[in-house]
């Protein structure tokens, strides 16, 4: 976005980061194109006067594409290979834009707006750096460009940290084609001089690491291009940016057009279609004499940007630019498949697809003689040879994934070259995988109880113990399904005639069952099936427990609770379990007593002073039943009164170096920590009740955890790391 506080727009998420995937070590040295895009056509940029051009044919190139959001808790859950692919596939993108936050979001080129340190680049520079590489694996793959973006408005003032940066990921991927670097997003009141300055040092360590690739460079007032130039060597292009209901094309677009006719190439690596808060509706109008301009102009452009419209991450939020409607992540295939597009995401997705490029027909086109062919086929096919051109013989640019004579080993991509000199393109793809409907992990109980809604009963009448696997033995695709148990001392599979009520449907038909031997465990059950035309070959493992059941207390009276001093609860302390009648045993505080209540006949009486007591409950077990192991917490009183006076559970301590320390901050909780590691956080309401029990590894220095739906008030907030445990009473306003 250009001159606001993007620190309204997006609060960041301390701890973990839970992407519903955690970020796997990605291999981005070892990536392949798996499709043809604009980087096969082109390969390294480079700038020729006030065009964008391939260093290797000279052609003009016009890119068109998506910029991420910041990399901060909001915008990272889209920082992943699904959303590359799926862009790529659907939005027709030729690059995507990595907006890696630094350290501050304050538009005003100000420390205001500090971001969490978990997600900022100073913070936590080795866990961008890995997403970076998943990122620029991605972008091979999918033969797209990648915009690694330093998103600051003070760049000028983190040199020396960008110059290593840049110097690092340059050296790293020096050989990658699909890397673009834009040193500084958005400068805000620096001089053009002080920002060529900057950009000066940083690429001419760029160069020095051996990336001859296209260097982008902001320019003075949020990028709107007052100035542009100055800055020395080659491949060099400027940035502008801009929203189209805030600056209209006629009276920007001189700005451009100034800058061109000074030979200065110009990309626009952020354009939003809303007013520069990114908040209102869409300017369609406006928009689309922007993206006119552009295409005339042939201008390469991101838009802002890739992520849903509404976030909860620490006080709700909507983005209006955000490609997508709906507060959910869209960061899985499924999801992005079933999205809907908001205002501005039906405005750009029409954009990116009407002005799409075909790259396979465009490489085709650049070498076309008589042997040329296009393929898009699935690993199942087996050759290409019927494809082959009669007279024709090819040489393979990866023979491990299309041979010399056509046979197909692996899905991916080869090109082609065929005698004539013509090049042809081969996408081979992964069959789709079959479906065994029903096949899951399912636990299940002495006594006859089972998870899924499944029984366990006699249900061929032979006396032993079954339970129904699915109700077909085959794949939804129509691959006959073989089941075999790992563990067979367990249980056992086998086909037999269900005559038990509880066959429900399947009565008085063969059905595939587990049969339970009695001993209690895990069992691995694997599932395979044949592959079939069109689908790969089906395997699966799933887990069956047979274990004893869990025990509880009889009624609902033992519980988190609150009483006042000197009363009494009935029933509050029952004798013997529910289930088993097992003898039940309570401790207080760890202790046989407590001095600040009593079970007196199975009732609860409490004493005359405020009080947190910890209490457990614990018995034996038996043959069906486990042993009964329960904790809970009673407030006597007032639980402040109980904090203040020490009369709890746990007592606050005199925290020593390495301690925690807690606030309640920006819809969260911070927490500060001279060490590393797991850490549990328990918040009770003032009356003691339990609210929140959240278990998650802290960083040394600062942390920020979301804590949603409290209401003002006052809180009691039990942080333990290790020997470190310590009691506050905190105030939410």
């Amino acid at each position: 976005m250009t001159f606001f506080s993007k620190s309204m727009k997006a609060l960041v998420l301390g701890g973990s980061l839970l992407m519903g995937t955690t970020l796997a070590n990605a291999s981005a040295a070892t990536a392949k194109p798996l499709r043809v895009g604009p980087v096969s056509n082109y390969g390294t940029l480079g700038t020729s006067g006030n065009k964008i051009v391939s260093l290797s044919n000279k052609k003009e190139v016009m890119l068109r594409g998506m910029s991420m959001f910041w990399s901060d808790a909001t915008g990272l859950q889209y920082y992943n290979k699904n959303v590359m692919k799926w862009a790529a596939e659907n939005l027709k993108v030729d690059v995507i834009r990595y907006a890696m936050g630094i350290q501050y979001y304050d538009s005003q080129g100000g420390t205001s707006g500090e971001m969490d340190v978990n997600y900022s680049y100073k913070g936590n520079p080795d866990k961008q750096k890995g997403i970076i590489d998943q990122m620029v694996e991605a972008a091979i793959e999918n033969d797209i460009y990648l915009i690694i973006d330093w998103h600051s408005h003070r760049a000028d003032k983190e040199q020396a940290l960008a110059a290593d940066f840049f110097s690092e990921m340059a050296k790293k991927y020096a050989n990658v084609p699909n890397i673009i670097w834009e040193v500084f997003n958005e400068p805000v009141n620096q001089s053009m001089g002080t920002i060529a300055s900057y950009a000066n040092s940083v690429i001419s360590g760029i160069r020095a690491a051996g990336s001859k690739n296209l260097a982008l460079v902001g320019t003075p007032r949020w990028s709107q291009m007052g100035e542009c130039g100055g800055v020395s060597g080659d491949n060099v292009g400027y940035v502008f940016h801009f929203y189209a209901a805030t600056h209209t094309k006629n009276s920007y677009s001189g700005n451009i057009d100034k800058c061109r006719s000074q030979g200065n190439a110009v990309f626009i690596t952020e354009w939003g279609t809303t007013t520069a808060d990114g908040k209102g509706g869409a300017s369609e109008g406006n928009t689309n004499d922007w993206t006119s301009y552009m295409e005339t102009n042939k201008i390469s452009n991101c838009n802002w940007s890739l992520r849903n419209e509404v976030s909860t991450i620490g006080e709700k939020s909507t983005e209006g630019s955000a490609l997508f409607s709906g507060e959910e992540f869209l960061n899985t295939t499924s999801k992005l498949n079933g999205a809907t597009y908001s205002n501005s995401g039906k405005i750009v997705s029409k954009y990116l697809t009407s002005h799409a490029s075909s790259w396979a027909d465009s490489l085709m086109a650049g070498a076309a003689g008589a042997c040329g062919f296009k393929a898009e086929v699935t690993a199942s096919a087996g050759t290409l040879a019927n494809v082959f051109k009669s007279g024709c013989t090819y040489t393979s640019s990866d023979p491990t994934v299309v041979a010399n004579d056509g046979t197909i080993l692996k899905p991916g991509l080869a090109i082609l070259t065929g005698s004539d000199g013509s090049k042809s393109v081969a996408t081979i793809k992964e069959e789709p995988n079959q479906t065994f409907s029903g096949f899951s992990d399912v636990t299940c109980f002495i006594g006859g109880s089972c998870t899924k809604s499944k029984a366990l009963k006699d249900m061929d009448g032979d006396g032993k113990l079954e339970v129904i696997i699915v109700g077909s033995t085959k794949t939804v695709e129509g691959a006959q399904v073989t089941l075999r148990s790992l563990n067979p001392e367990i249980l056992t599979i086998k086909e037999a005639m269900c005559t038990s009520q509880f066959c429900y449907a399947a009565k008085n038909t063969k059905a595939p069952m587990y049969e339970f031997t009695g001993t209690l465990g895990e069992a691995k059950v694997v599932a395979t099936a044949p592959a079939i035309a069109g689908y790969n070959a089906y395997s699966d493992t799933v887990t069956i427990t047979y274990k004893k059941g869990d025990d509880k207390l009889p009624g609902n009276v033992f519980k988190n609770t609150t009483v006042a001093k000197g009363a009494m609860v009935a029933d509050f302390f029952p004798a013997t379990t529910y289930y088993s009648k097992q003898p039940v045993t309570y401790t207080f505080d760890g202790k046989p007593t407590s001095t600040y209540l009593s079970n007196v006949n199975n009732a609860l009486v409490a004493g005359n002073q405020d009080a947190i007591v910890t209490i457990k409950a614990t018995s034996a077990g038996n043959d069906e039943r486990e042993p009964l192991d329960l904790t809970i917490t009673v407030v006597v009183g007032d639980s402040l009164a109980a904090i203040n006076s020490g009369n709890v559970s746990i007592r606050s301590q005199k925290m020593n170096a390495g301690a925690l320390k807690a606030q309640f901050s920006k819809g969260g909780i911070s927490l500060e920590a001279m060490n590393s590691g797991l850490a549990t956080v328990e918040i009770f309401n003032a009356k003691g009740k339990a609210l929140r029990s959240i278990e998650t590894n802290i960083n040394a220095g600062a942390n920020w955890i979301p804590v949603s739906g409290l209401r003002a008030g006052h809180y009691i907030v039990r942080l333990s790391q290790e020997a470190n445990v310590q009691l506050y009473t905190l105030e939410k306003k």
